[in-house]
């Protein structure tokens, strides 16, 4: 009530009073503001309450208005007055005593509007940047207090103006003060010696913004942490290493996250932690969220939000903060922490430590920790990997191991962290894993293509309808398999010349054999109308494995090098369009097409459509196709994994570093485990082999010529005692077919498994990578179950290989 009568009665002075300039007025509210202080002794009542609010805002007011009507940089005489009687430092001294209550908070509030609203530069004068260095040592140092908003939001303006000019940040960084030596040192001394005081430099707005970061209020935590963030991304070298020598940044930040983890409780589910959601700043519970709640979500929404802040900090941080921050949570997170829990002996608590760092691993992003989750799980090798010989690597050792161990819990938690690594920009991950030991190309025979071979127009060439021939045997990778009984397109090893080359020809099928009338299929969409991933669900139909798939309608060619894909609903005139379009590039294919040895890229396309029996082939009896979702799906993410592994500069043809040809190869412990597992998928359960044909096909989409070859060209002579991924699946094709003669209705039975994978309801499909409820797990519906993942993992490998040729045919 006083305030208002008081800017009532100053209102009708003004309007009575004669005119005054615009510093006369601004030196009146000062001296009244002073005027104050001294006429009352007890200030018991808070300073809403006094007049003082009112002068200081028109005193703020003034200065802005002053500023807009004169001269851009040139201080007005308000500006002026404000520096020579030492204003601000006279506002912390009130501040600082907090009297009358709440006069800390209007100061606060007073800097703020300067700060922000004056364009001028402020801080570089002394009587502005003292009284400012005094201010930011105030804030944080009383937790929970009522100015901690008023404190947050000075600190995030003083931020602001530093990020704009990032030289003013060496105003917040207070030196030692030296000290000269006494009289009675200087003789034993030279007396042009000065003595540093031992006490360190101090980042005085980190430390405030760090002890501000624990608030236990949520919004001033989080403004703390964006305060943190604008700072340590200067680009000021000085300010980062003073920011890392000076402070506990880096150890706070560790800390931090080391202490939500332990806080974690131990009974979860791998499940429960994947399906988790987090982000930082939006730790917002919801209604949701209670839906799908379970014991202790909430801490691991704050530990994964924590999580996502240090990444997120790291990306944009300047790039010593970066590696020091990613360094401290390699040492004290990962290893100290995450190492133990991952090596230890119980099952279950191994299972539920790797299944934290394959969603930590999910949700880092930044270069530099995701190097360090490399190397933390990895190791630093780079050489060839020896047979027998175990990597000196503890962890990486261990959890190989576990690829193919006993529990299928284990089995899948690891092969699921795996497969994060691969979904990661990081060339030491493909190198250290796949890389070193392809690079030699051991594995391929002596045997080449002449010429002729490739541009004769007289060769025959297998029909793509027709089915591939099978031996009822299976095959070892030791034991070399007769040629007619083999896939056209796959050598064996131990081949001679003519029984493993491919003869390709200039062939242009009848139309006719394309696609027949039962083949047609169309595009199915989820329930929510958007098409499903392939990597949800590896059990889906589409057309039959022996007719070629529906392919893109149109690849047309625009003057900017791009393709437009548009497809076709099923039928044969997508078919015929693509086959046309086939044939134009094959006048143009070359030995080499870029990275990519491919001799014809409809051979390689039937080859992996065709190597199953037809007895074993189930898709064609579903309504859904599926195919043209593979073609989506891996047009996408082979132009993500494309973008991602540019910056590598990889070799456009394959690489070979073999020191002599009689040097044995050996594929390294990840793809011997991986191609073992492929191998063995009939004896596997399904959630098993989802999983690794899950990494299989993420492997395959590297873009790198030695592990294209490798996984992808089946028409590759392979030396005798190797093995690739086609040998591998002409191998497991061959057992099918035998195991096609054994068990009695084995088509019936297919059928069955697959319409329970699927899981029909409303004549609407539904897809999901979780267990299927009712779904029987015994040997037969497992070996059944097989078949499927095995039918639908070949049609996508067949995908991926059309994507790769065709994007890399654009190219040229």
């Amino acid at each position: 009530m006083f305030t208002r009568f008081t800017s009532m009665l100053h209102h009708a002075v003004e309007a009575l009073a004669p005119n005054v300039s615009l510093q006369q007025e601004f030196m009146s509210h000062w001296k009244s503001v002073n005027q104050y202080f001294v006429d009352v002794i007890d200030h018991k009542m808070s300073v809403d309450q006094t007049p003082v609010p009112g002068h200081l805002k028109r005193m703020i007011q003034m200065l802005v208005r002053e500023e807009a009507g004169g001269e851009a940089g040139v201080p007005g005489p308000c500006m002026e007055y404000l520096l020579k009687e030492r204003i601000l430092e006279t506002l912390y001294t009130l501040a600082r005593t907090d009297c009358p209550p709440g006069m800390k908070q209007l100061v606060l509030q007073l800097f703020i509007k300067l700060l922000s609203h004056v364009r001028q530069p402020l801080l570089p004068h002394i009587h502005v940047h003292r009284p400012v260095q005094r201010l930011v040592k105030m804030c944080g140092e009383v937790k929970a207090s009522p100015a901690e908003t008023d404190e947050i939001q000075f600190l995030l303006t003083l931020c602001s103006v530093v990020k704009q000019d990032p030289y003013l940040v060496n105003f917040f960084i207070e030196m030692p003060k030296p000290k000269t030596p006494d009289s009675s040192k200087s003789e034993m001394t030279n007396n042009d010696v000065i003595e540093i005081c031992p006490r360190q430099s101090r980042f005085i707005i980190v430390d405030s913004l760090l002890s501000l970061m624990h608030s236990e209020d949520a919004r001033v935590s989080v403004k703390a942490c964006e305060g943190l963030m604008l700072i340590s991304s200067l680009p000021e070298e000085n300010a980062a290493r003073h920011l890392l020598a000076n402070t506990n940044f880096t150890s706070k930040l560790t800390s931090q996250l080391c202490s939500l983890y332990t806080a974690l409780p131990k009974a979860l589910y791998p499940a429960d932690i994947e399906a988790v959601d987090a982000k930082w700043g939006l730790d917002i519970a919801s209604s949701v969220d209670d839906r799908h709640s379970f014991p202790g979500k909430r801490s691991v929404i704050s530990f994964l939000s924590w999580l996502d802040f240090c990444d997120q900090l790291i990306g944009v941080a300047h790039e010593l903060v970066a590696k020091a921050l990613a360094l401290s949570i390699h040492e004290r997170f990962l290893i100290a922490l995450l190492e133990p829990a991952i090596l230890q002996t119980s099952e279950v608590d191994a299972i539920m430590a790797t299944a934290h760092l394959s969603r930590c691993l999910r949700l880092v992003s930044s270069p530099e920790l995701i190097t360090e989750f490399a190397f933390f799980i990895l190791g630093h090798e780079s050489e060839p990997e020896v047979f027998g010989v175990p990597s000196s690597h503890r962890l990486r050792q261990r959890l190989l191991e576990r690829c193919d161990h006993i529990s299928e819990e284990v089995c899948v938690a690891t092969w699921k962290l795996f497969e994060m690594l691969l979904n990661k920009p990081n060339d030491h991950i493909v190198r250290n894993l796949v890389l070193r030991n392809l690079v030699s190309r051991g594995y391929t025979s002596s045997v080449s293509l002449p010429a002729s071979a490739i541009s004769s127009p007289t060769r025959e060439h297998r029909p793509l309808s027709s089915p591939c021939s099978l031996p009822s045997t299976p095959l070892t990778a030791d034991e070399p398999c007769k040629s007619e009984a083999a896939p056209s397109g796959f050598p064996l090893s131990g081949e001679t010349e003519s029984q493993s080359r491919v003869k390709p020809a200039s062939f242009s099928p009848d139309p006719d054999d394309l696609v027949t009338p039962k083949d047609k299929v169309t595009d199915v969409s989820s329930a929510d109308g958007e098409f499903v991933s392939s990597d949800a669900l590896r059990s889906r139909s589409s057309g039959s494995g022996t007719s070629p798939p529906v392919f893109p309608e149109q690849l047309k060619r625009t003057e900017s090098n791009k393709v437009e894909l548009s497809y076709s609903n099923g039928g044969g005139e997508g078919d015929r369009v693509l086959e046309k379009s086939l044939k134009q590039e094959d006048e143009k294919d070359a030995r080499f097409i870029g990275r990519y040895e491919l001799l014809d890229i409809r051979q390689v396309v039937s080859i992996f459509l065709n190597i199953l029996p037809k007895d074993a082939i189930s898709s064609h009896h579903s309504a859904d196709s599926g195919y043209d979702s593979y073609l989506r799906d891996a047009q996408h993410q082979f132009a993500v994994m494309s973008a991602w592994h540019r910056k590598f500069n990889w070799p456009q043809k394959p690489v070979s570093k073999q020191n002599s040809p009689d040097w044995p190869f050996y594929e390294g412990l990840f793809l011997q485990k991986l191609l073992d597992k492929l191998s063995t998928m009939l004896q596997q359960s399904y959630e098993v082999n989802l999983q690794v044909t899950c990494v299989a096909s993420r492997l395959a989409l590297v873009p790198h010529a030695n592990i294209h070859e490798f996984l992808l060209n089946p028409q590759l002579p392979i030396r005798q005692g190797c093995r690739n991924l086609p040998t591998v699946l002409q191998k497991l094709a061959s057992d099918i077919q035998a195991r096609v003669r054994i068990i009695p209705d084995f088509q019936k039975k297919l059928l069955g498994v697959r319409h329970k994978l699927m899981g029909y309801s409303n004549n609407s499909i539904r897809r999901c990578k979780t267990k299927i409820a009712g779904f029987s797990s015994d040997d037969s519906s497992s070996l059944l179950a097989g078949v499927i993942v095995f039918e639908e993992f070949c049609k996508e490998l067949a995908a991926i290989a059309f994507v790769k040729h065709h994007a890399e045919t654009l190219q040229r």
